[in-house]
């Protein structure tokens, strides 16, 4: 596992909101993954997605799960309030009002974090009982490169481990768009 390090939190905020900005327009996630999220966990009330930047994710989930979703994003930078359903939140920050509260936790973007186990522990507790996070990580090489704006690379046994230090399992694997894994974890 390598992690950029950064000068203070600061400029991690800075880094990221930056390369936000940059890439507004650009949609990592395609609509795709959520028809096979949704194939995975056919019921679900709420979502909330972390690391949204333009709430492509929250549009999709609403699309394949229908407009009675409740569905919420966060993202770092402050681009975030200029797009629905979406809050200007560091996602590996504990936020009281999400805690025990979604059916779906979903990301693809751990690759931003500084702190895996500690994220995951987060994002764990945002679940309701009988709630799965879903997880897209590529561990192409391309992509898969810790540097200031993705600053965790972590290999597929390695982040496993993760998963088993916060109590996290695999409940299922399937390929999304591209090829890109998805896991479905459980508590």
């Amino acid at each position: 596992m390598k992690i950029y390090e950064y000068d203070s939190y600061g400029e991690y905020v800075a880094i990221q909101s930056e390369a936000n900005k940059k890439k507004i327009n650009h949609v990592f996630v395609r609509k795709g993954t959520m028809k096979k999220i949704k194939e995975m966990r056919p019921n679900a009330d709420s979502v909330l997605c972390h690391g949204t930047r333009n709430g492509a994710e929250q549009k999709f989930f609403q699309e394949v799960y229908g407009k009675d979703l409740e569905v919420m994003g966060s993202e770092i930078s402050d681009t975030a309030t200029g797009f629905p359903n979406t809050t200007h939140w560091d996602f590996m920050k504990r936020n009281p009002d999400w805690v025990g509260k979604y059916d779906i936790v979903y990301s693809n973007s751990l690759d931003h974090c500084t702190d895996p186990v500690a994220t995951l522990k987060v994002w764990k507790e945002q679940l309701k009982e009988g709630g799965n996070i879903f997880l897209e990580y590529t561990f192409l090489s391309k992509h898969n490169v810790s540097r200031a704006w993705d600053p965790l690379e972590l290999s597929k046994d390695e982040l496993l481990e993760c998963l088993e230090e916060v109590g996290l399992t695999i409940v299922a694997e399937s390929q999304a768009s591209r090829g890109i894994p998805v896991f479905q974890l459980s508590k």
